[in-house]
C-alpha cells in the first residue's frame, strides 16, 4: 500500500534541471519551461523538491532512454522521513507529466493512484539523485580530473588532479562542498601535479594512493613522494584495494562519501599501483588502465603487459554495463569496450 504522502505546505521549492545547480523556483512558468526542455539524453531531467529538516521530498521526470518504456516519460516521486525512504514511479506522455507537476505546484500534493511502488529500487535511485560527476581536463597532457559529489551530503572527492590547480580550486569553490579526499588512480605526474597546491588550500583533505606508486620506481615519473615530503606527509593515506594480491581480501576497505561508497580495485599494468574506483556499484574511474578503444601504455617503469592483460580481463568480466570514466580522452561504457576494444577482447580470449 502506498502512503498518501504530500509535500509540506509553505516549504520553499528548489528546481534542478539536468546537471545544473539547484535553484529556487517561485513560478509555474519557469517550471513548465524546464519540463518543456526535457529530451532523450542522460543529462535531461527535472527535479522539483522540498526539504524540512532531515525530511526530503521530490518529484522528478525524465525521458526513458532504453527498455520497454523507451521514449516515454518517467515520473518518480520519493521522500525520506522518520520511517525511512519510499519511492513511487509511473510512466506516461508529456501531458501526464505536466498534469502531475501542476497538481503538486498548485495543490501541494500528488495523486498516487496508479503509481507502482518502487521502494525496493531506492538504493539505485538514491545514487542517481545523489551522484554528480564533473570532469575538468587539466594539465599539459590533458588529464581528466573528476569531481565526484554526493550532492545531498555536500561532499566531493577529487580524482586525479593533473594540473591547473587555480582553476580546480575555483571550480571547487563554485561547488561549495567539502573535499574529504583526493583520490589518485596512479602516481604519474600528469595525474598528481596539482596535489601539492590543492593541499595548501585544503589542508584537512586526505590523499589516497596505492603504496606501490608512492614513491614509485622513477622519481621523475612519480614525483609526488618528493613533493610531499615522503612518509612524513600527514595527508597521505594508502588504498586497501580489492583484488590486490598483496592484501588479504578481508583487509580491503571502501571509502564512504556521504551515502555513496567508493570501491577501490587494484588494476595494475600501466603502473604497479594503478587503481580503479567504482562508485556505489555504478561508474568506474579507471585512470590509464582502460581507454575508449584502447588501454594504457605498459612500457613505463612499473608497467607490465601480463598484468595489463589480467586487468583488462577483469574489466571484461565485470557485471553490467557501467559507465567508464578514463584518465584521458572520451568516456565510454563496459559494454562498448567488450564489443569494440581490441585489447580487452584479446585479453578475454587469453587463458587466465
Amino acid at each position: 500500500m502506498i502512503p498518501q504522502k504530500h509535500p509540506w505546505k509553505g516549504a520553499p521549492w528548489t528546481l534542478e534541471e539536468g546537471r545544473r545547480e539547484k535553484r529556487p523556483v517561485e513560478d509555474w512558468a519557469s517550471l513548465e519551461a524546464a519540463l518543456n526542455r526535457l529530451g532523450p539524453h542522460d543529462d535531461s531531467f527535472v527535479i522539483l523538491e522540498q526539504r524540512q529538516g532531515e525530511d526530503h521530498w521530490f518529484i522528478q521526470s525524465a525521458v526513458v532512454l532504453a527498455g520497454p518504456h523507451a521514449g516515454e516519460y518517467v515520473i518518480s516521486s520519493g521522500w525520506s522521513g522518520p520511517k525511512g525512504p519510499s519511492l513511487v514511479e509511473r510512466y506516461g506522455d508529456y501531458e501526464r507529466v505536466l498534469s502531475l507537476f501542476r497538481g503538486v505546484w498548485e495543490n501541494g500534493r500528488v495523486d498516487f493512484t496508479g503509481f507502482e511502488d518502487q521502494s525496493h529500487l531506492l538504493a539505485s535511485n538514491q545514487r542517481k539523485q545523489r551522484l554528480s560527476i564533473v570532469c575538468r581536463v587539466a594539465g599539459s597532457l590533458g588529464t581528466n580530473c573528476y569531481f565526484v559529489t554526493d550532492q545531498i551530503a555536500g561532499l566531493t572527492a577529487v580524482i586525479d588532479p593533473g594540473g591547473d590547480a587555480p582553476q580546480l580550486l575555483a571550480d571547487l569553490k563554485k561547488l561549495g562542498t567539502r573535499v574529504p579526499y583526493i583520490l589518485l588512480t596512479h602516481g604519474h605526474y600528469d595525474h598528481t601535479a596539482a596535489v601539492p597546491a590543492l593541499l595548501e588550500a585544503l589542508p584537512e583533505t586526505e590523499v589516497y594512493i596505492h603504496p606501490k606508486d608512492y614513491p614509485g620506481p622513477d622519481p621523475g615519473l612519480f614525483p609526488l613522494y618528493g613533493q610531499l615530503g615522503g612518509m612524513d606527509c600527514p595527508n597521505i593515506r594508502f588504498f586497501k584495494a580489492f583484488n590486490d594480491r598483496d592484501l588479504p581480501t578481508e583487509e580491503a576497505r571502501q571509502l564512504p562519501l556521504g551515502e555513496l561508497v567508493i570501491h577501490p580495485i587494484h588494476t595494475p599494468g600501466h603502473s604497479e599501483g594503478s587503481v580503479t574506483l567504482r562508485v556505489s556499484g555504478g561508474p568506474l574511474f579507471c585512470g590509464d588502465s582502460l581507454f575508449a578503444g584502447s588501454c594504457g601504455r605498459t612500457d613505463f617503469p612499473g608497467g607490465n603487459v601480463g598484468k595489463m592483460m589480467s586487468t583488462l580481463r577483469l574489466f571484461g568480466l565485470m557485471d553490467g554495463d557501467a559507465q567508464v570514466f578514463p584518465g584521458h580522452m572520451d568516456f565510454t561504457t563496459l559494454e562498448e569496450e567488450r564489443k569494440h576494444n581490441p585489447y580487452l577482447r584479446h585479453a578475454l580470449r587469453e587463458t587466465p
